[in-house]
């Protein structure tokens, strides 16, 4: 969209980056808009989208939906339906961050078509983020892309719109366009809901049971997710005598009248989170 991008050198024209990861990694087509720039020009936080997967970009300033792209700098780059068009195939995941240049009125109409011809070329999952509302239409547009949930099942939406809120240091004054801080959260948005569906971040339940008066000094575990993983405990106490490390580190000796459970939580380097329960048993 036309506004404030004060990162770096204006891209009027289509960007494809390379691939990054290995065959090995599942395959993820990126598609977007200015938006998108704050994650695409900056190391850091393509890395963090590009953790484990094998990851294919498609980013241009001012791009629409179908149609026209707007201008900018005299370039109009292609529609994400040309960009599409032009492939054999995309992979089985794609990210979508476009709809700030589309118009209201033909909005659906363009969700519905992107969604015909990404399916049609292979889509199995289509991550869509929600627009940030600051200003209409896009709470207009955010409905719209909610009503297209029921009728594509293949399309499931990414509420960026409720996962920055309250970060006010993530935008530039136009309270969309990100700064290098909100390329970074956008960057975790994207990878951890990629994640969330590829990779699910779970505890491993590997039979812990606390025993009263023994001495314990393990680790609890998980799986899935982006590590570093980070502990707490969640809900109840572990026994007196007995401590979590954010490592996940149990150690110490439960009182003699300990019982009961207690229940941990885990966040991985995205913010996604999970729960496990410790258990506390005489026998």
């Amino acid at each position: 969209m036309k506004g404030v991008i004060a990162m770096g050198a204006l891209l009027a024209c289509t960007v494809v980056a390379g691939t990054a990861g290995g065959a090995s990694q599942p395959r993820v087509l990126v598609i977007g808009d200015s938006i998108s720039t704050a994650v695409y020009w900056y190391a850091n936080a393509t890395e963090i989208v590009q953790k484990n997967l094998d990851v294919t970009w498609q980013v241009a300033v001012c791009r629409r939906l179908v149609g026209v792209s707007c201008f900018e700098a005299g370039t109009a780059p292609p529609t994400l339906l040309a960009v599409v068009d032009e492939m054999p195939t995309v992979p089985p995941t794609v990210v979508v961050e476009v709809g700030y240049n589309d118009l209201e009125g033909t909005f659906p109409a363009a969700v519905d078509k992107t969604m015909s011809t990404l399916v049609a070329k292979g889509a199995e999952h289509v991550l869509w983020l929600t627009l940030r509302e600051a200003r209409d239409p896009y709470p207009e547009l955010n409905d719209d892309l909610r009503a297209a949930v029921r009728r594509w099942p293949q399309l499931q939406l990414v509420d960026w719109n409720a996962a920055s809120a309250g970060h006010n240091s993530w935008f530039q004054s136009d309270g969309v366009h990100l700064t290098y801080q909100g390329g970074i959260g956008l960057a975790h948005v994207m990878h951890g809901s990629l994640t969330d569906l590829l990779d699910p971040l779970h505890v491993v339940h590997n039979g812990l049971v606390l025993r009263p008066g023994r001495i314990v000094d393990t680790s609890l575990r998980a799986s899935g997710g982006t590590a570093p993983y980070r502990w707490r405990v969640a809900r109840g106490r572990p026994p007196r005598g007995v401590h979590l490390l954010l490592s996940g580190r149990v150690l110490g000796r439960p009182s003699r009248t300990s019982h009961g459970t207690f229940e941990v939580q885990v966040t991985d380097a995205d913010g996604d989170v999970a729960y496990g329960s410790v258990q506390v048993s005489p026998s």
